[in-house]
């Protein structure tokens, strides 16, 4: 899996590169407010304990009042799980707007560059309880009601024996969607989407391990 859109640089608190790799759009469009903003490194720290975290707390003004906030945690007794736990929040609105934002949506996307293509499937068990696989040949595929993974799906390289798992909290995810690239794959979690006040932001808590298949 590729970090780069962002990158840590002790002389500056903000990160930004405009490439694949792990972006968040505050909108159901494309590229959307969120993508390509400057994140301001608002605190980070990495603890000795084996019981504590790596942490990196990451902020993105996304204009209208909005924010896009994002915290990365590394377990340092299992560095193998990447949590990332996402929300817009609204810090402040115009008058007359009963305390809530525009529209918006968090849509989660990952960029996972692939070694086999053909050798490479994302395997779940959707709400409905029935068993799904995506490969190559299956396009773009969207997921939405009982069609979408119950809090996990893993993308499954039959070739190399490893998977990659990416669990979440289903009740936060409105819609999950596959898009195959020539060589890269993209596995996206969407919200709701909704408006925002101070007190019902947007959120969606997930994370990434690597295992041997």
């Amino acid at each position: 899996m590729d970090w780069r859109p962002y990158y840590f640089d002790d002389s500056s608190s903000f990160c930004r590169i405009e490439i694949h790799g792990y972006e968040e759009y505050s909108r159901t469009e494309y590229r959307s407010a969120g993508c390509t903003e400057e994140y301001k490194i608002v605190r980070g720290h990495l603890e000795q304990s084996c019981v504590e975290e790596s942490k990196v707390f990451l902020e993105g003004d996304i204009v209208g009042g909005l924010v896009l906030q994002r915290h990365i945690s590394i377990l340092t007794d299992n560095p193998k799980i990447v949590q990332i736990d996402s929300s817009i929040e609204a810090r402040s609105v115009g008058p007359g707007s009963g305390g809530f934002s525009r529209l918006v949506c968090l849509r989660v996307r990952p960029t996972f560059t692939l070694l086999h293509p053909t050798e490479v499937v994302v395997a779940f068990t959707a709400i409905n309880g029935s068993k799904q696989e995506i490969s190559l040949d299956s396009g773009e595929v969207t997921l939405e009601g009982g069609l979408r993974p119950n809090g996990e799906w893993t993308l499954v390289d039959k070739c190399s024996g490893l998977s990659m798992v990416n669990r979440f909290d289903h009740r936060q995810v409105s819609k999950c969607l596959v898009h195959w690239g020539t060589s890269d794959l993209n596995m996206e979690l969407w919200s709701d989407e909704r408006p925002v006040s101070k007190d019902t932001p947007l959120r969606i808590c997930h994370r990434y391990e690597v295992t041997q298949t």
